[in-house]
């Protein structure tokens, strides 16, 4: 079967599912009015999208889908997935099937009639709208048809109550119109008194005779006033007798129309031809024998309806499905389906030249009743009904009536598949659809994997929850490993884009992006630089307080320490500020007690100052802070630093003069000078903490060799990183 699809071939030829072009995608806050404006109902052919193969890799929204067409896509992927689920469905579950995706079609029907009533009065594209609303009525006569004509169970033909299913059909989704005014004539003839005098009274009768309601057209003529004069006389005259039993005699052929509505399965079982054949004779022989009849011009015209002159059907109908609705309620039941496409042809060309000037719709529903299916799926994808071709077709496989896994060598795919990806791609391009989208996906073997890769990596992801659904799909999956990497790093980046740091971080650990959380770190540390605050870095690593679980990269570790440092010298500066309060410096005993807590507040600060001077992924732009700092302590009487605190700090210093950005930190005049103010204390502070050390062992002092200074000094990680090139 050969189809073009500009949407498939962009698929095929790129790898990459197509995007909708820029004017047709609306903003993340859809309106009612996007909605109605937008393609989002092309799978039901409302217009067509204009796919272009994606160039950028972006994440936007797609157009609106209306709520209605939303509902009815859930509805049908519900009956999707649990036909998929059924190796065999036999002709009960196809049928089954076939019934709840029309009901869900008709749903969306009269919710979109309910809309368009509530807002006839805002005008608001209520033109386009009921357009569409007349596509999906189309729509919903073609699945019928083919439910009647395609996806019953047995030979074809075998079903004797099909003609009147059909005639029910065409009354359903073509004559609604005739039969609400039919309806609306016949309760105005009923309150008058004589009826039969208006010129509408035959021409009622004979039209509900011609729909299969037989027992309506006797309400109607038992009106009559000749019938109903008949039993107001105590005594009756010949001819009395003879008009009472006409009256009777057409009354018992109205009441029992073979096929007649609501009752086509009683009426039509396997004796079904004798009892039309008994009725049709009858029709014939009280139009041949009665006198009353043959003198009354009413009677005689309807008792040729009935009996099925086709002169008299052609005179009272005024288009081609009111005579081909009569037709097979009062012709001969066809017991062979294929001759209903004849009986459409002729009836279509009563009122037209010939077949070449049916429409679009009337080609369709002819294919359908030629059993030409390969006909039928082509001009339905070409219109657009999407929606239609991918599950009606899998329905048709599963009924055995067409082979949808034979492979294409013009698409390089299955029929079935061919279609599924139509119909995928049309919703998958509005917002918030990639759910179903990608569900359909997964039963496309060839280019399924493709296609939900692309999808993914498309969606736009506004929030965590979002992202969390993405990756709860993407679990387990090996084929979206990459995928989920790089849908995560994209939520990582947009988070970093939006200053949200945690988030960034989180969602960059969680996927071991181990070299983008040291940019992070960078960005946040320069972030903190230009705004003279440490709120972000407070804000960026709260968080992994609690997710002890997730891995931490030098770098990160790093900016933990840093903050822990931060925080330890809040606590210091609140202690020295107390210890300047009037109540402190009253009380000897509490200003001790306080002084002393300061002071182990300072040599748990010189700690971790230690930490972060002897770590190799100290970042260069934190260096003069980090000296500066050092400078406070070392400032300090007696000494906070341990003397293993203070040759890290040597050969902070030392690997600091052999880096190769050393002139950049150095033509700083102020950083030269705090470089050297920190050598003249560390001598002092050296030489208090030997001593203090010293005391506290009980031991003498002894002053460390040369040699041994210098292997300490040698030991000690190198912070910058590329301290080890000698000039």
């Amino acid at each position: 079967m050969a189809m073009t699809s500009s949407a498939f071939e962009i698929l095929r030829s790129t790898r990459q599912l197509p995007v909708v072009e820029k004017e047709l995608v609306f903003g993340k806050r859809s309106t009612d009015a996007a909605a109605a404006r937008s393609t989002a109902g092309a799978a039901w052919g409302k217009s067509s999208r204009k796919w272009v193969a994606a160039s950028t890799s972006s994440r936007e929204f797609g157009d609106a889908m209306p709520r209605e067409l939303r509902t009815l896509v859930a509805a049908s992927f519900d009956v999707f997935t649990r036909t998929q689920k059924k190796t065999q469905l036999g002709a009960f579950g196809v049928t089954r099937a076939s019934r709840e995706y029309r009901e869900a079609l008709k749903t969306c029907i009269f919710a979109l009639e309910d809309r368009l009533e509530a807002n006839k009065d805002t005008n608001v594209n209520t033109e386009e709208e009921g357009e569409f609303l007349d596509l999906l009525k189309v729509s919903l006569a073609i699945w019928h048809l083919c439910e009647l004509l395609l996806l019953r169970g047995g030979a074809r033909g075998a079903d004797r109550t099909l003609a009147y299913e059909l005639a029910l059909w065409l009354q359903e989704h073509y004559c609604s119109t005739l039969l609400e005014k039919t309806e609306a004539e016949s309760e105005r003839l009923k309150k008058q008194q004589k009826p039969e005098q208006d010129p509408a009274f035959w021409s009622t009768i004979q039209s509900l005779v011609m729909t299969g309601d037989g027992p309506s057209a006797w309400s109607i003529l038992a009106s009559h006033s000749s019938y109903k004069s008949l039993f107001s006389r105590d005594t009756m005259s010949l001819t009395g007798a003879s008009t009472k039993a006409a009256f009777q005699a057409v009354q018992n052929l109205l009441l029992t129309m073979p096929g007649r509505a609501g009752n086509s399965n009683r009426t039509m079982g396997h004796d079904g031809p004798a009892e039309w054949k008994t009725w049709n004779d009858a029709c014939q022989y009280l139009l041949n024998t009665d006198g009353y009849i043959k003198a009354n011009a009413g009677f005689t015209t309807l008792l040729e309806t009935m009996a099925a002159k086709e002169d008299v059907l052609k005179s009272h109908a005024s288009t081609w499905y009111e005579l081909m609705m009569a037709r097979l309620f009062l012709d001969e039941p066809k017991a062979i389906a294929h001759r209903f496409e004849f009986l459409m042809a002729n009836c279509f060309c009563v009122y037209n030249k010939d077949e070449k000037s049916m429409g679009n719709f009337d080609c369709i529903i002819l294919a359908i009743m030629q059993y030409d299916i390969q006909s039928a799926l082509q001009d339905i994808i070409a219109l657009g009904f999407s929606w239609m071709a991918a599950h009606l077709a899998d329905l048709l496989q599963r009924s055995n009536v067409i082979l949808t896994d034979e492979f294409l060598p013009d698409a390089d795919c299955t029929l079935r598949e061919r279609f599924l990806l139509q119909y995928a791609m049309e919703i998958g391009a509005s917002s918030g659809m990639w759910q179903f989208a990608v569900r359909y996906y997964e039963y496309c073997p060839k280019f399924g994997a493709i296609a939900i890769r692309s999808a993914l990596a498309r969606e736009p992801l506004p929030t965590d929850y979002k992202m969390e659904r993405l990756l709860a799909y993407c679990h387990g999956k090996k084929f979206l490993a990459q995928t989920q990497k790089h849908i995560t790093l994209q939520r990582a980046q947009e988070c970093k884009a939006k200053k949200a740091y945690a988030s960034a971080l989180h969602w960059m650990l969680r996927d071991n992006h181990l070299d983008d959380v040291d940019a992070l770190c960078d960005g946040i540390l320069q972030e903190c630089n230009d705004t003279k605050s440490l709120t972000p870095l407070h804000e960026a690593v709260q968080f992994m307080e609690s997710h002890s679980e997730l891995t931490r990269p030098q770098k990160l570790a790093w900016l933990v320490k840093y903050r822990e440092f931060q925080l330890v010298l809040d606590d210091l500066e609140s202690l020295r500020q107390q210890l300047k309060t009037d109540e402190i410096l009253r009380n000897k005993d509490k200003r001790m007690a306080l002084e002393s807590k300061a002071r182990f507040v300072s040599v748990e600060a010189a700690k971790r100052l230690d930490w972060l001077f002897s770590s190799t992924e100290a970042p260069k732009v934190l260096r003069s802070e980090v000296l500066r700092q050092a400078e406070r302590f070392l400032k300090e009487s007696p000494t906070v630093f341990a003397s293993r605190h203070l040759y890290s700090l040597m050969a902070y210093l030392q690997q600091l003069d052999r880096s190769f950005d050393r002139q950049a930190f150095y033509d700083s005049g102020s950083n030269k000078q705090l470089k050297e103010r920190i050598e003249s204390l560390i001598s002092r502070n050296l030489a208090e903490a030997m001593l203090q050390e010293a005391t506290a062992s009980g031991c003498g002092v002894d002053p460390p060799s040369r040699q041994i200074t210098a292997a300490l000094v040698a030991q000690q990680p190198y912070l910058i990183a590329d301290a080890s090139m000698e000039e």
